[in-house]
C-alpha cells in the first residue's frame, strides 16, 4: 500500500513555530503514561513509540494530523471515522477506548470544517458506537440553534460484516458511495504480515471473527484520499508506516502469543500516524490541534461530554480494554483520570488560541 501524501513531513512543514510549540504541548500531554503498571499496555513504551512516529513526521503528531485535515477537507466533504476494537469473549461489543475519542474528533470536524462525518465500525461494535453518535448528534443540534449560519449534517453510522471477502465489497462500496476526503482510524486493529489481528498483549484474534474495516485504508489510498491512524499499541491501523521501528521499541519486539513471526504490529500504514498513551487521548488531541489551527475554542472537548460519552458507551456494552469489565474505565484508567486529561487539554489549547488572537 502506498499512502496518498508525498512525504511524511508534508504536514508538519506547513506549521508556524508557534503552531509547532502548541503541538508539542498537546503531544506531551497525550503521551503522559498513567496506565496501570500491569495488565494492559506494557509500561515504558508510550514515549518510545511516540518518538518513532514523531521522527517519521518531523514534528508534533497532533498538529500533523490537524494540518492534514485542514488542508484536505472542505465544507460539505465527508470524513469517515473508523473505530471499534476487540472480539468475544472478552470484548464482545468492543471497548471504551476508540468511540469516545472518535466522537470528540467528529464534533471538532463538524463545527470547525463543516464536514459530514460518517462513523464506520463492524457489526458487533455498533451499539456503543451508535450510543456515542446519538449523544453528539443531540449536542450538535443544540449548538446549531445558536449558530444558524452553519449548516450541520447529522453524523451517520455504517457497519462492516465479518470476513475478508465481504469486507472487500463493503469497503469499496462505502468509498465509491461517499467519496470521502479523509478516513481517520481511532483504535482500529489492522493485521500483521501473516494476516492475523492481535491485541497489544499478543493475544491473537481469529480472522474469521473480525470485520475487515482496515481495508478502507487501502481503498482510500488507491483513490488518493487522506488517511490518518490513531493508536496506542502498534497493532492499530497506521503503524504499518513505521512497522519495524515500532517493533524495535516493544518488549520482545511485539511477540505474538500464537507464534506469528511478524508479531502484533500491523502492516497497514496511513499518511499520518498519531501515537498516544490512550487512543481516545490521541483523537481528542487532534481535535484540540485543529481548534488551535482554526483559532476556535468552541471546537474543544469538555469533561462533561467526556463523562457522558464514557457512560453511554459502557451502558451500551463497551468494556475496559485492560480488564474486560463493563465499567467506567478506559484502558485501566478510571474515568476521573480521563476527565482530568480533557480539562488540561482544553486549558493548553485555549491558551494557545488566546495567545494567537492577542498578537
Amino acid at each position: 500500500m502506498t499512502t496518498s501524501s508525498t512525504s511524511a513531513t508534508a504536514w508538519t512543514s506547513t506549521l508556524t513555530s508557534e503552531q509547532v510549540e502548541s503541538g508539542n504541548r498537546i503531544d506531551r500531554l497525550m503521551t503522559l503514561e498513567i496506565r496501570p503498571l500491569r495488565g494492559g499496555l506494557p509500561p515504558g513504551i508510550v514515549v518510545p513509540m511516540y518518538e518513532v512516529c514523531r521522527a517519521h513526521h518531523g514534528g508534533p503528531l497532533s498538529m500533523a494530523a490537524a494540518a492534514a485535515l485542514k488542508a484536505k477537507v472542505s465544507p460539505g466533504d465527508t470524513v469517515f471515522i473508523a473505530t471499534g476494537a476487540g472480539v468475544a469473549p472478552n470484548l464482545p461489543l468492543g471497548e471504551t477506548d476508540g468511540p469516545v475519542g472518535a466522537a470528540a474528533l467528529a464534533v471538532a470536524l463538524v463545527k470547525g470544517l463543516q464536514t459530514k462525518v460518517v462513523f464506520v465500525t463492524e457489526d458487533a461494535h455498533l451499539p456503543p458506537v451508535a450510543a456515542a453518535v446519538e449523544l453528539i448528534n443531540a449536542k450538535l443540534a443544540d449548538w446549531a440553534v445558536h449558530h444558524p449560519a452553519v449548516h450541520i449534517d447529522r453524523i451517520g453510522v455504517e457497519t462492516f460484516p465479518i470476513g475478508l471477502n465481504a469486507g472487500q465489497t463493503r469497503s469499496r462500496e462505502l468509498v465509491e458511495t461517499y467519496k470521502p476526503s479523509a478516513v481517520v482510524f481511532v483504535e482500529r486493529d489492522g493485521p500483521n504480515v501473516e494476516g492475523h489481528f492481535h491485541g497489544v498483549r499478543g493475544d491473537c484474534r481469529d480472522p474469521l471473527t473480525v470485520g475487515y474495516v482496515y481495508l478502507l485504508a487501502y481503498h482510500a489510498a488507491e483513490a488518493g484520499i487522506l488517511t490518518i491512524g490513531i493508536g496506542d499499541g502498534g497493532n492499530e491501523v497506521g503503524f504499518g508506516a513505521v512497522r519495524e521501528s515500532i517493533r524495535d521499541v516493544l518488549p520482545l519486539r511485539g511477540r505474538s502469543q500464537a507464534g506469528h513471526a511478524s508479531g502484533v504490529v500491523t502492516v497497514v500504514p496511513t499518511d499520518v500516524t498519531v501515537s498516544a498513551a490512550v487512543s481516545n487521548w490521541g483523537a481528542c488531541s487532534v481535535a484540540a490541534a485543529l481548534a488551535v489551527l482554526l483559532g476556535d475554542a468552541e471546537l474543544l472537548h469538555d469533561k462533561d461530554t467526556e463523562h457522558q460519552l464514557i457512560a453511554v458507551t459502557v451502558a451500551a456494552g463497551a468494556r475496559d480494554g485492560a480488564t474486560s469489565k463493563q465499567t467506567m474505565v478506559v484502558d485501566g484508567i478510571d474515568f476521573v483520570g480521563h476527565l482530568a486529561f480533557v480539562t488540561l487539554l482544553k486549558t493548553v489549547a485555549s491558551i494557545s488560541i488566546r495567545t494567537a488572537k492577542a498578537r
